[in-house]
């Protein structure tokens, strides 16, 4: 019973997360919602494969997204540097 409450709650989060990164327009402020998304889905397979293979497989899917989502936040920094580059020539 309180691992299926977890699980809604969880379902819910997302869904609003999910819901917010397609109303929000500034691509900065969309990458801590993708991840919140990512901390979502990783907890659901942990909770719904309930096995260690489960959690191996949540504890990689977390690894990899968070790097993921590190490489975008990297890129859009660059971005913004080669933009004030530019505005500065």
């Amino acid at each position: 019973m309180e691992s299926s409450l977890v699980t809604f709650v969880i379902g819910i989060v997302g869904i609003i997360s999910v819901l917010k990164v397609f109303l929000t327009k500034s691509r900065a402020l969309k990458l801590p919602i993708l991840c919140c998304i990512n901390f979502c889905i990783a907890a659901l397979i942990a909770l719904y494969i309930k096995s260690p293979m489960g959690a191996i497989a949540a504890v990689v899917y977390f690894i990899s997204s968070t790097v993921s989502s590190n490489a975008i936040a990297h890129t859009l920094g660059e971005l913004n540097k080669m933009d004030e580059f530019e505005k500065k020539r």
